[in-house]
């Protein structure tokens, strides 16, 4: 009798991106509709649908890496997520604007493009391995000023959304690949094997991306118990930013296939993020948190 294959289950990149979007809407939809009334920590509608969307940006941050790393044409998936970047921001200028509230305080400046830009340029300079990789500072810097506040009306100096964590995520990524390669490369020279048979699972990826996670978050709660004003803590980080640890679950389940993919399914996913930010800022307007700024 022909043994049963056990199937596990697991997810896609597409999966992935889908589970993200929609915790992240969850996230967008507390932000413009919910007035917390600065009852921080308090636990309402408000503190549970911005935890549960707090999970969203490491998912989206590991399939950034992942991306980067695979990806035939870096240059131009670099170039994507800045143009984006850029138009993200230049309609939240004018939102702003229209809404009649100070830079520092506008929901619609400061995208995760920018973080997510960052962060592949960062891991595509470093892999570059020769004086290339001295420019990585350059989008560190970046993100690092990113949170130093030059006035109350404008804010901090460089606009992204999570700023000196999702930097230092990354970077972790990058480092804690890199010791696994090594690893492997070892292995394979010990064993006399291919390196291919020895990476055939994503689940060792998984799990560094999940210590990467997890040291990121413990390095920040650190430094927010040290100074919970320090300027490179992330907007509510404690207690709803750390809920974002719980991205580690989705991690494990990636496969670290693709997925289903065509152009119309990638840009869909890069034109939600704007639309979904103008039409929920549109009815805010109307009958939400902004109209009441």
């Amino acid at each position: 009798m022909q043994e049963e294959r056990k199937v596990h289950f697991s997810l896609s990149s597409l999966s992935l991106k889908i589970i993200a979007a929609v915790l992240m809407t969850l996230d967008h939809v507390a932000l413009f509709f919910i007035d917390n009334n600065g009852l921080s920590g308090v636990i309402n509608a408000y503190y549970i649908l911005r935890a549960i969307g707090k999970i969203s940006f490491p998912i989206f941050a590991y399939l950034a890496f992942d991306s980067i790393n695979k990806a035939a044409h870096k240059k131009k998936y670099l170039i994507t997520l800045f143009s984006f970047a850029i138009f993200l921001d230049l309609i939240g200028y004018v939102m702003t604007k229209i809404a009649k509230i100070s830079i520092a305080t506008s929901p619609f400046i400061g995208n995760v493009f920018f973080d997510l830009f960052l962060g592949t340029l960062t891991v595509y300079l470093l892999n570059k391995r020769n004086y290339f990789s001295l420019f990585a500072i350059l989008p560190v810097s970046y993100a690092i000023l990113s949170n130093l506040k030059i006035s109350d009306y404008y804010g901090t100096l460089f606009k992204t959304d999570w700023g000196s964590f999702s930097i230092t995520f990354f970077i972790l990524l990058f480092a804690l690949n890199e010791i696994y390669k090594i690893y492997i490369r070892r292995q394979s020279s010990l064993l006399q094997v291919d390196e291919s048979s020895l990476t055939s699972s994503n689940l060792p990826y998984n799990a560094l991306a999940s210590v990467a996670l997890f040291i990121t978050e413990a390095v920040f709660y650190l430094i927010y118990s040290i100074d919970n004003n320090s300027t490179f803590i992330p907007n509510e980080f404690v207690p709803i930013g750390t809920y974002s640890t719980l991205a580690i679950i989705f991690f494990f389940l990636y496969n670290g296939k693709r997925g289903k993919d065509n152009k119309i399914i990638r840009y869909s996913f890069y034109l939600y993020y704007p639309l979904h930010l103008l039409i929920l800022g549109i009815f805010s307007l109307c009958f939400g948190v902004l109209r009441t700024i």
